[in-house]
């Protein structure tokens, strides 16, 4: 529970250092990223490094067709149908449940007749018949993604799902942390200001390019830790390490 303050490890170093020294057992993780940056891939290294610690890991996909799905997983690194063959790894299919999109494998669940009002029930019997399926202690679930949701059924009503979520524990003490992602260029700022006030971490990804290089900056911008201090970093795509962001030079 939130007055123990059991910290546990993000599975990326880099990432427990630049949050004040790991994430809180129970909290939740919000990455935004813009449209051209490559943060969304944050939260897919931290749940294939939560997975091989022996987490089941439980992915809500509001964003894509399944096989662009496992493509998207696997380019970090983490294979979705590996995983989810070996009991690793469940996916809630919310984009294949509105659109009907079937895709095989006992690891899919699908919400029948998706429906706002009766989005939680049903999402609640999903876990349920989850937790009977599986003997892990531990849950991570990552919600892909925020801005979809909003896109499915509107800001407002996703904001008050969110805070029913919120007031529902549906994991209870299985719960390690969860992830979301956020998109910024597709939702307004009140949605944005929303969820950043509903999360406990708050890191945020911007691209900046140029004709010779691609930067890419990650601003970790809250923490509930103590030691935590708001700070930029450069942002390493292609190896996952980051580095203190320098002031530039004035030249005299």
């Amino acid at each position: 529970m939130w007055y123990n303050m059991q910290v546990v490890t993000s599975g990326l170093m880099d990432i427990d250092h630049a949050v004040g020294g790991g994430l809180v057992k129970g909290s939740s993780l919000l990455v935004i990223y813009d449209s051209f940056s490559l943060g969304w891939a944050l939260p897919f290294k931290i749940l294939k490094h939560q997975i091989a610690r022996g987490y089941l890991g439980i992915i809500i996909n509001y964003n894509l067709p399944f096989p662009r799905l496992i493509l998207r997983a696997r380019s970090t690194g983490l294979d979705i149908e590996e995983e989810g063959k070996k009991g690793n790894l469940v996916v809630i299919d919310v984009f294949g449940s509105k659109y009907d999109f079937y895709y095989p494998g006992d690891y899919i669940y699908r919400i029948d007749i998706f429906n706002p009002e009766t989005y939680i029930p049903k999402l609640e019997q999903i876990y349920k018949d989850i937790f009977q399926k599986t003997d892990k202690e531990g849950i991570i679930e990552f919600v892909f993604s925020l801005d979809g949701m909003a896109f499915e059924i509107g800001e407002e009503r996703t904001v008050k799902l969110i805070k029913r979520l919120l007031s529902n524990s549906i994991i209870n003490g299985r719960h390690m942390f969860s992830l979301y992602l956020l998109n910024r260029d597709r939702v307004s700022m009140g949605f944005l200001s929303w969820n950043i006030e509903f999360n406990d971490y708050i890191i945020e990804f911007s691209s900046k390019k140029d004709d010779h290089e691609i930067q890419e900056h990650m601003y970790v911008l809250k923490s509930p830790l103590f030691e935590f201090e708001p700070r930029v970093y450069t942002y390493d795509v292609k190896h996952q390490r980051i580095a203190p962001a320098t002031h530039p030079k004035i030249k005299s």
